[in-house]
C-alpha cells in the first residue's frame, strides 16, 4: 500500500505545483483562489503527506482523544478508499485550476496595485481598537482578570452563551469578523512592504503584538496562523528567497511553540507549571506529533474515518450542515430545533457526551453530506472560487481588502465548516461596507491612470466630461 500512497503523493504535488505556478502571475497576491489552494495544501495535502511518510499516526493518550478517530494505520487496506477519495478530490481540484484559470490572471495587462498606506494604517488601528474593547468586555464578563486567566477558553464561551444567549452569539460573530478584517489588513500591509522591499519596524511590531494578544485573549491561534500563511504566500509571490530561507531556519522553534499553545491555553495562570508537564509528557514521536498538531492533522484523520463510517455506521446529513448558513439568522428561541453547526454534529458522533467540537476539513463536510459525490463537489467548489477570484481581480482597486478577507477565510474554509466561514464573511462584508473601509484605500497605478486618460481622450472632450472622472 505504501507504494500506491507514495504514487498518490507524487501526482498530487506535481499538479499542486503546476496550479500554484498558474496562479503566481495574478495582479494581487492575496486572491481567493490562491487562499483556497494554500488551504488545501496546508490543511489536507500536508497532513496526508505526514501520514503516508510515517505509515499512519496515533494521537498520544496525553491528549485524551477518543479511540474512534485517534488512530490511522496505512499499512493495510483499511484506509485505501478514504485515501482514494482524498486523492481524486485534490487532484481534480488542482487540475481544474490548471485548466480553467482565466487568462486575465496571467496574460492580462500588468497593473501594479497602489495602496494608500495611511488609510491602511487607520483600518488596522480602528479594528485593533474594536478588538481591544472586546477584550475589556470579555475580562469584565468573566469576573475580572484572575477569573479570566483560570477559565478554559472553550468553556468560557459556552458559559457566556448560557448567560447572554443570542446576544453573545451576535457579539462573537461581529468580533470574529472584525478580527479577520484586522488580519486581512495586516496581510495587505505586509504584502505591500514585501513588494517594495522596505519595512516599517514599529508598525510591523505593533501588528505582531496585536496578533499575539488576540491569540492570548481568545485562546485561538488561527489568526496568527492565517497571517503567517499570507506572509509566506506574499514572500513566494514576490520571490523573497532570503526571507523564506530565514523562516525555514527558525521554523522548528515556531512550530514547537505553536503546537505547545494548544496545551497551555486551557489555563493561562498555570503556564509555568504546565511547561514541565508538557516537556516530560509521552507524545510518542514528538516531531510527528508537533507537525500533525501544527497542520491540524487530526482533521484529516477524522476525514479518513468518516469516509469509512458514513453510509454505514452513520447516516449522511444530506445537506443539513449547509442549511445552517440560511437558518443562522433565526434565534434559537424562535427555532428551538435549529441544527447545531457541523463541528458540533461530528463531535456528538465521535465524542458523545463531551462538550467539544471536531474539525474534518471541507472535504469531510462534503463527504458527510453527499458521500462519494464529494469527489466531484470539491473541484466544483474550486471552479466557483476561481470564477469569484477572477471577478474580484477585475475590480481589485475597489475590493483589495475584501479579496484579502476572502483569501484568509478560504484558507480556513479548507479545514473548517462552510456555515462558520460564510457567516463570518457576511459580517466582515457588512463591517467593510458600513465603515467604508475600502473607500480611498487603493487607486490605480500611474500606468493605469495613463491608460484611462488616453481612453477618455479618444472618447473626445464632451464624452470625457459626461462619461465620468478617472477613478
Amino acid at each position: 500500500m505504501r507504494v500506491i500512497y507514495l504514487a498518490f503523493l507524487f501526482t498530487l504535488f506535481w499538479r499542486f505545483g503546476k496550479a500554484l505556478a498558474r496562479l503566481r502571475g495574478g495582479r494581487f497576491p492575496l486572491s481567493p483562489i490562491l487562499g483556497w489552494m494554500v488551504g488545501l495544501g496546508y490543511f489536507i495535502l500536508a497532513p496526508v503527506t505526514l501520514l503516508v511518510l510515517n505509515g499512519g499516526y496515533t494521537i498520544p493518550a496525553f491528549y485524551n482523544s477518543n479511540s474512534s478517530y485517534a488512530s490511522v494505520d496505512l499499512s493495510n487496506g483499511t484506509y485505501f478508499l478514504p485515501m482514494l477519495v482524498v486523492w481524486l478530490s485534490l487532484l481534480s481540484s488542482f487540475q481544474a485550476v490548471i485548466a480553467l484559470s482565466p487568462d486575465s490572471l496571467n496574460n492580462g495587462p500588468t497593473v501594479e496595485l497602489s495602496v494608500n498606506n495611511r488609510m491602511l494604517k487607520r483600518i488596522l488601528l480602528l479594528t485593533f481598537g474594536m478588538d481591544f474593547v472586546g477584550y475589556f468586555v470579555t475580562i469584565w464578563a468573566s469576573g475580572g482578570m484572575e477569573a479570566f486567566l483560570v477559565s478554559h477558553w472553550y468553556h468560557r464561551q459556552e458559559e457566556m452563551f448560557g448567560s447572554l444567549g443570542d446576544l453573545y452569539v451576535l457579539y462573537l460573530r461581529l468580533s470574529l469578523a472584525n478580527s479577520i478584517i484586522f488580519t486581512a489588513a495586516a496581510a495587505v500591509y505586509t504584502a505591500q512592504h514585501l513588494k517594495c522591499q522596505k519595512v516599517e519596524w514599529r508598525f510591523s511590531a505593533f501588528i505582531v503584538f496585536a496578533l499575539l494578544l488576540q491569540m492570548v485573549m481568545s485562546g485561538n491561534r488561527i489568526f496568527i496562523a492565517l497571517y503567517g500563511l499570507a506572509f509566506l504566500t506574499s514572500c513566494w509571490t514576490y520571490r523573497r528567497k532570503k526571507i523564506i530561507a530565514a523562516l525555514l531556519i527558525i521554523s522548528p522553534a515556531i512550530i514547537l511553540l505553536f503546537s505547545a499553545w494548544a496545551y497551555f491555553r486551557h489555563d493561562l495562570s498555570t503556564i509555568a507549571e504546565d511547561i514541565p508537564t508538557y516537556v516530560e509528557a509521552d507524545l510518542g514521536n514528538r516531531a510527528m506529533t508537533t507537525l500533525m498538531d501544527t497542520t491540524e492533522g487530526a482533521s484529516v484523520m477524522q476525514l479518513l474515518h468518516m469516509v469509512n463510517d458514513f453510509g454505514d455506521k452513520f447516516d449522511y446529513f444530506y445537506g443539513l450542515s449547509y442549511s445552517k448558513a440560511v437558518t443562522f439568522v433565526l434565534p434559537r428561541r424562535l427555532y428551538p430545533n435549529k441544527p447545531q453547526n457541523f463541528p458540533v454534529l461530528i463531535a456528538r458522533l465521535y465524542e458523545p457526551g463531551e462538550d467539544t467540537s471536531l474539525g474534518t476539513t471541507q472535504l469531510g463536510e462534503l463527504y458527510a453530506n453527499f458521500g462519494v459525490l464529494s469527489v466531484l463537489l470539491l473541484p466544483f467548489v474550486t471552479v466557483l472560487i476561481l470564477l469569484l477570484s477572477d471577478r474580484l481581480a477585475q475590480r481589485i482597486e475597489r475590493h483589495a481588502l475584501l479579496s484579502a478577507v476572502l483569501f484568509l477565510l478560504l484558507i480556513w474554509f479548507a479545514r473548517s465548516s462552510f456555515e462558520d466561514n460564510f457567516i463570518t464573511f457576511l459580517f466582515a462584508w457588512i463591517l467593510i461596507w458600513g465603515l467604508s473601509l475600502e473607500q480611498s484605500l487603493c487607486f490605480p497605478s500611474e500606468r493605469r491612470r495613463a491608460s484611462a486618460l488616453e481612453a477618455s481622450c479618444r472618447r473626445g472632450p464632451w464624452r470625457a466630461a459626461v462619461g465620468g472622472s478617472i477613478r
